[in-house]
């Protein structure tokens, strides 16, 4: 048979209502497993495939029911304190644009900051279940490597970034080593050459070390004379002390990196930015020309975050998938004080006037 077999068609074949086709081809928890596995089998032999316009108005149909009310709120779940300097991982922005789209999406996001609350996985996990909370947004946590025990069977969740290792759910991130690679070439554009790269190493390590693999590859393309080890800095050792040693023994033409500082510890060093070196800011916290570097669209992030659970919501996707996907949205190249602009094209025999 082809794509007209009809619910009805599998229920005549199953002995069973159209009623319970639907609930086991949708994975719905009221039918028993065996039921639901062979109702499944049998469309598959049958050649059943869902109409997408038809299953989307379905979707809009129950959603609208009376009783939606009692599942509207979407949990964006944070293994952090308000007092810890969360900012470092997670930009209020993200949070922001995860409410709106949430909103328009018609639910409500709340945050449930396990720091504060003092919960464990198993309290967090009842109280989101009996609060008939269909949906977790895990947001990136302290740790680098880093993992959470929750009663994951009960709910829909996407996480946001690599930081969550274990489980390995559904993520939304950006590509890191694609941004690296256009901001590398943004600046050979302007001319330089002579580029460095200092990080605290736990932002490295939190990406699966796409910064520092794309920044190498990028660096076997320079001249030997050219290139630059970069600073990875363990935590503790990330100050400002350790970033001048390494800056006098380099003198790079332009910094990249991840904190806000650098500039004032160039300043300190009475380093004219952008004249002798320029700032590249690696998560550019806003696209408003105080740094240039690569803004990463955080409201956007949130946004595709709650836009994938509730999809895995409305096909009643819960638990660990056995197969994790990772959307990557791309960053873009923002312009700023901290980097010279493009240079005109200079006419013929006139020398460089940047060396």
């Amino acid at each position: 048979m082809n794509g007209s077999v009809r619910l009805q068609d599998i229920a005549d074949r199953a002995g069973v209502s159209r009623a319970t086709v639907s609930l086991a081809l949708r994975k719905q928890a009221g039918i028993p497993a065996v039921t639901r596995d062979r109702i499944q089998k049998l469309a598959d032999q049958l050649g059943y495939r869902p109409n997408p316009l038809v299953a989307a108005l379905m979707r809009h149909h129950r959603s609208t029911r009376a009783l939606r009310p009692t599942h509207l709120t979407l949990a964006l779940v944070l293994k952090f304190s308000r007092q810890d300097d969360w900012r470092r991982y997670l930009s209020p922005d993200l949070i922001a644009g995860a409410a709106r789209r949430a909103e328009e999406s018609g639910y409500h996001l709340e945050e449930f900051w396990l720091g504060d609350l003092g919960w464990s996985g198993a309290h967090l996990s009842r109280v989101l279940f009996h609060r008939n909370v269909p949906g977790l947004i895990i947001a990136p946590l302290p740790s680098a490597v880093g993992h959470l025990r929750l009663e994951w069977e009960r709910f829909s969740a996407v996480a946001i970034g690599y930081s969550l290792a274990r489980p390995q759910l559904h993520r939304v991130t950006t590509d890191r080593y694609e941004a690296m690679l256009v901001a590398v070439r943004e600046l050979r554009r302007r001319g330089y050459r002579r580029i460095g790269l200092a990080l605290d190493a736990n932002q490295d390590a939190r990406v699966h070390h796409q910064w520092v693999a794309a920044f190498l590859w990028e660096q076997r393309q320079s001249r030997p004379g050219e290139r630059i080890e970069p600073l990875l800095a363990e935590d503790r050792q990330w100050t400002e002390r350790r970033f001048a040693a390494w800056f006098q023994k380099h003198r790079p033409e332009v910094v990249m990196g991840y904190d806000s500082r650098i500039p004032a510890w160039l300043k300190t060093a009475a380093v004219r930015l952008p004249v002798e070196t320029a700032f590249v800011h690696l998560w550019n916290p806003a696209a408003d020309g105080e740094f240039a570097g690569l803004y990463h669209n955080p409201p956007g992030i949130g946004a595709a975050a709650v836009d994938y659970l509730v999809g895995m919501i409305q096909r009643n996707e819960r638990g660990v998938p056995a197969s994790a996907h990772t959307l990557q949205l791309e960053a873009s190249w923002t312009e700023g004080a901290t980097v010279r602009k493009v240079r005109s094209p200079r006419p013929p025999g006139v020398a460089k006037a940047w060396r």
